[in-house]
């Protein structure tokens, strides 16, 4: 077995040991048993705990059927070593089966930093990154029959537009003051634009705005109807005293099927999966008065969201003025320095606007040729000299700027990690690429903008940059 299926396979154990909150003596001596009978080694059982669960589980899948299936059989007899199997350790066994078996990649599994979903809660969600009629058709009329099959096992069934609706429904007045109450700095216009968001947000914007940007998965982008299942917590330490350690939150999607009644059928199904592994019913109904605001759960948390990172009506965005010299990200402007600020436009240059989707890092992984170092260095004097009172010369190499450079891109992160929210960061931090070779930037192209003398434009323009070629 080789060396990273190992540690997959403590990883998963490991989850499901903790996945109750309680730490058995039967649970521990079963997992002596698997360490020994795998071989795993303490340096194996170390690195584990720096994986998420769908790093393992992709590891897994790796694997020939017969080896999954036995190594699925150690799994569910560790989730009940104690005899009995609760919520979080179903789930979870759910997950493993329904994903390893998958051969049509119906299911996926993916794990996202808790800071950016703050909600914990059992709960299915229906999303889709595009309208589908008829399934938003049968959601409504059968709505009752799905959340109360939920409710049964203790999930909450969210569907975007009856949240909308509940939001509608209740007086303006008394909504527009919890809105002010929450961020009392809010103007009339951002006031408003925050109640007509939440009284009319629907499915696909929020799973393309929200989910995608949140969980940072693109797959959002683009997915088609599924139900979104929260299966459970991750914690991952940090390898370093100078960072923070992380939890994630794991979730599974279910693609829909073109079928009749595909919604109430896909959740029986997996009800009825779910039913199999857990030892105790949780027969359990909530009750939300109406026209309430109900501060909790999955409620709070996109109320939260609006009202955290839509203050001024924007989304993920950068906004550049290039006449006067300002930059804004998220509708809040970023004070930066004229040259902090002509690097970050220079990143995004060679992130968006070039076809190696970063700014190399010239002289360390990837040495640049005589050629490449000249057109960089028409690229960032070029960007400099809009900003320069006095312009730099051609005769000056790229490579007498390398060093400073860093250091303005090492300020600028401070800089941008000091401004934004801790959630959406990445999208605007300038970062390293996977090998280390270069930086880039992560926000989507069509969400930075620019005003220059001849009005505004998408960064990604080629009229504007075709005079730095």
């Amino acid at each position: 077995m080789r060396h990273h299926q190992k540690i997959a396979i403590a990883r998963l154990i490991s989850d499901l040991i903790k996945s109750d909150d309680v730490i058995c003596k039967e649970e521990i001596s079963l997992y002596n048993q698997i360490v020994q009978s795998f071989e795993i080694s303490l340096d194996e059982l170390h690195k584990s705990q720096y994986i998420s669960l769908t790093e393992s589980v992709g590891y897994l899948k790796n694997m020939p059927a017969d080896e999954q299936l036995k190594i699925y059989d150690i799994l569910k007899k560790a989730a009940y070593a104690d005899n009995s199997c609760v919520a979080r350790e179903a789930l979870l066994l759910q997950t493993l089966s329904l994903v390893l078996q998958d051969k049509e990649e119906k299911y996926q599994l993916f794990s996202t930093k808790i800071s950016g979903w703050q909600n914990t809660e059992k709960y299915v969600m229906y999303i889709e990154s595009d309208y589908m009629h008829a399934i938003n058709e049968e959601i409504l009329e059968q709505y009752d029959a799905i959340a109360n099959l939920l409710h049964l096992w203790k999930f909450e069934f969210i569907y975007i537009p009856k949240i909308a609706q509940s939001c509608l429904d209740m007086d303006r007045d008394y909504l527009c003051d919890i809105i002010r109450y929450m961020n009392p700095r809010l103007s009339i216009e951002c006031l408003n634009n925050l109640y007509d968001q939440l009284t009319s947000i629907n499915t696909e914007t929020y799973t393309r705005n929200y989910l995608a940007n949140t969980c940072h998965q693109n797959i959002f982008y683009n997915i088609e109807p599924s139900l979104l299942i929260n299966v459970g917590l991750s914690y991952v330490p940090s390898s370093t005293s100078a960072c923070n350690d992380n939890h994630y939150i794991n979730f599974l999607t279910i693609r829909l099927e073109d079928e009749p009644d595909s919604v109430l059928n896909e959740v029986r199904r997996f009800i009825d999966q779910y039913e199999t592994y857990i030892t105790e019913p949780e027969y359990f109904r909530p009750k939300r008065s109406k026209n309430l605001f109900h501060y909790h759960g999955f409620y709070k948390q996109l109320f939260d969201f609006l009202i955290r990172h839509h203050t001024n009506g924007e989304e993920n965005s950068i906004f550049i003025d290039l006449p006067a010299h300002r930059i804004w990200m998220r509708g809040t402007e970023i004070q930066m320095s004229a040259t902090q600020l002509a690097t970050y436009i220079f990143i995004l240059h060679q992130s968006f606007c070039t076809h190696y989707g970063g700014l190399i890092k010239a002289g360390q992984h990837h040495p640049l040729s005589e050629k490449e170092v000249a057109r960089l260095g028409r690229a960032f004097h070029g960007i400099c000299n809009i900003f320069r009172e006095t312009p730099i010369l051609n005769t000056r190499s790229y490579l007498e700027d390398v060093a400073n450079i860093r250091g303005y891109i090492a300020r600028i992160r401070a800089i941008v990690a000091h401004q934004i929210d801790a959630t959406d960061v990445d999208y605007y931090y300038p970062k390293d690429s996977a090998d280390k070779s270069m930086y880039h930037i992560a926000i989507d192209p069509r969400k930075i903008r620019m005003r220059t003398s001849q009005g505004e434009i998408l960064f990604t323009d080629y009229t504007l940059w075709k005079q730095l070629k």
